[in-house]
Formats: structure tokens, C-alpha cells, sequence
């Protein structure tokens, strides 16, 4: 089967005229989760990296990020100190701290041609300060912090929010019918 890669200008021109013809069309939207590495802390432009820096700090676009201070990443599950490298610029591919991401991919098929158009919607960072447990294999890298009872400390807490509904979806004409199809990965 064909496939035809377009941009969003030319996927709702074809389905209006699609619309035109009188041919009825469904739109496949598909939402995949990714966690793969591909948006990293070194490469996203700086007033997207604005989001991050109470806790991490760069010099330049394309350069590695270090944590400024301790913080615990609840997506991840991973506790980050000061100093730690976050980012690579010389290994973009290192596993450290990603940004996860959703990819939307609109997608119709007509007379065995299918026609994509697909986008990447970020997640949103959330930066607060909470109690959380430290894990013990890092308790001595912050031994400054002070405990509650319970064992809890106060830090620096990173979140990931799943984007707006309305920033995943695409201004399509009214009488096309849209099916959502869900898929979660993790990479």
C-alpha cells in the first residue's frame, strides 16, 4: 500500500476535496506514548529549556546540562544530584534525563493510498517541592538534607503532565468522522 507522508496544509486540503467528491471519509488518530530518548535536555530550544533551569543549567543550545541542585524525577524514578549530567552534547544518545513525548499521527486511507500527516506533543515539566523518600544507594550523596520521622526529605520534585487535548488535535472539517486509537510504549 502506498503511503504518502504530508504536512498539515496538504492533509486537510485532500480531505476537502475528498469532501467535495461526495466520498465519505474516516480519519484514523492514533496517539503513541514515547519515552525514547529523542527529545533530551541538550537540544531543546531555550525558551523550552526556560521550563527546566531551577534545576538544571547549560551554557548554549547543543551543550551538555548538569543538575544545579538535588531533585527527584517521579517519571523516571530516578534521584539526580548536584552536578549529575542530565543531557549529553557529545552523546545524544546516553540515557539520562528525556523528555517524554506523545506522536499523533492523522491518518485515511482512499482506493489503497493512505495518507499520513503525524506531529510530536511534548510533555509538560512540573517542578515543585515535596517530602518524598530518597532511595538508599543515594542517601549519602545528600547527607545534608535533613529527615522527618518517617524517613521523608524535602526536595526539589520533577513531574511529566500529559500534553493539552486541544495542542493533539487537528482542525479537520465537521462532517469527517474521527477514530481514536491509543497506544502506550515505552522505550
Amino acid at each position: 500500500m502506498p503511503t504518502y507522508e504530508c504536512n498539515e496544509h496538504q492533509f486537510v486540503e485532500n480531505l476537502r476535496r475528498l469532501i467535495e467528491a461526495h466520498l465519505k471519509v474516516i480519519v484514523n488518530r492514533t496517539l503513541i506514548h514515547y519515552d525514547d530518548g529523542r527529545y533530551s535536555l541538550s537540544f531543546i530550544p531555550e525558551e523550552e529549556f526556560s521550563k527546566f533551569q531551577s534545576i538544571a543549567t547549560r551554557t548554549k543550545v547543543r551543550a551538555s546540562v548538569y543538575a544545579n541542585k538535588p531533585f527527584l524525577d517521579e517519571y523516571h524514578r530516578t534521584l539526580y544530584v548536584d552536578g549529575d549530567p542530565l543531557s549529553s552534547a557529545k552523546y545524544p544518545h546516553a540515557r539520562r534525563l528525556s523528555i517524554p513525548y506523545v506522536r499523533v499521527e492523522y491518518s485515511f486511507s482512499v482506493w489503497g493510498d493512505l495518507y499520513k500527516y503525524s506531529f510530536d506533543g511534548l510533555f509538560h515539566p512540573e517542578i515543585k517541592i515535596s517530602k518524598r523518600k530518597i532511595p538508599r544507594n543515594r542517601n549519602r550523596a545528600i547527607a545534608s538534607v535533613r529527615k522527618d520521622n518517617e524517613g521523608r526529605t524535602l526536595i526539589h520534585t520533577l513531574s511529566f503532565m500529559m500534553p493539552d487535548a486541544k495542542a493533539l488535535q487537528l482542525s479537520l472539517p465537521k462532517s469527517v468522522l474521527v477514530f481514536d486509537v491509543r497506544r502506550m510504549l515505552r522505550g
